[in-house]
C-alpha cells in the first residue's frame, strides 16, 4: 500500500475513533399516558367536550453525544411511540377511544444538575403510522384520513441515573402542530383541532 493510501485511511479512522469515544447507543421503552387536546367548533362555537387520559407505550433506541467534563449532553432517539385520548360528547354518551401510532425523532438537551440527576429539554419530529377511533362496542374504524402526517412539538423533563447503564426518565411532549386534516372536513360547518399531549414514562439502558 502507498504512503498515500495509509494517510487516507489514518485520516478516515482517526477521526471516528476519536469521536466514538464519545458515543453511546441504547435502548428505551415505557409508558405513555395521553391526553390529546380536540376541541370542535360549529361554526366559531366551540362544543364541549369530556376526554379523558389514555394509556399507550413507546420503544427504540437512542445516541447519546457528550464531551468529557462537560455537564451537557445531546441525545437523539428514534421510538415507536403511542397517543390519543379517551372521549364523550356529553356525561351521558358512551366513550370513544382515539388510537395514533407514529414514529418519533426526538432530540434532547439534558443538564447534568446533580452526580444521578439531569434536566431534558428539546424538541421532537413525528410522521403518523396509524389512526384508529375505538367505539363502545369494540369496532374499530381507519381515521387516518383526518390527520395529516406529520406532528411537532416541545419535550420538557428529566432523568434519574441508577448507575453507568440504566436510568428511567419523566417527560412531557407539548405538541406545537394542529395535526388534523382540514381538507377531510372541507365544506362542513365544523371545525377541529387536535394536538399532542402526552406524558412518557420511560426506561433507559445503554450499552
Amino acid at each position: 500500500m502507498c504512503p498515500k493510501s495509509y494517510l487516507l485511511l489514518f485520516l478516515a479512522y482517526f477521526p471516528f475513533q476519536l469521536f466514538s469515544q464519545n458515543i453511546r447507543f441504547g435502548l428505551k421503552g415505557g409508558l405513555n399516558l395521553s391526553r390529546d387536546k380536540f376541541e370542535l367548533y360549529s361554526q366559531g362555537i366551540p362544543l364541549n367536550l369530556n376526554t379523558e387520559v389514555a394509556a399507550s407505550y413507546h420503544f427504540g433506541g437512542l445516541m447519546e453525544f457528550y464531551l468529557e467534563d462537560s455537564r451537557t449532553v445531546l441525545q437523539m432517539e428514534f421510538l415507536y411511540t403511542g397517543n390519543g385520548m379517551l372521549i364523550r360528547e356529553n356525561e351521558l354518551s358512551k366513550r370513544k377511544r382515539f388510537n395514533l401510532t407514529q414514529i418519533t425523532i426526538p432530540l434532547v438537551f439534558k443538564f447534568e444538575a446533580k452526580e444521578d440527576l439531569y434536566f431534558n429539554g428539546g424538541s421532537y419530529f413525528g410522521r403518523i403510522l396509524t389512526a384508529q377511533e375505538l367505539n363502545s362496542l369494540g369496532q374499530t374504524s381507519n381515521i387516518k384520513d383526518r390527520f395529516q402526517l406529520f406532528d411537532l412539538g416541545f419535550l420538557l423533563g428529566f432523568e434519574f441515573k441508577v448507575n453507568q447503564r440504566l436510568s428511567f426518565d419523566l417527560r412531557y411532549n407539548y405538541g406545537l402542530l394542529n395535526f388534523n386534516n382540514a381538507d377531510a372536513y372541507e365544506g362542513s360547518e365544523t371545525e377541529r383541532l387536535y394536538k399532542n399531549r402526552t406524558v412518557n414514562y420511560g426506561m433507559v439502558y445503554k450499552f
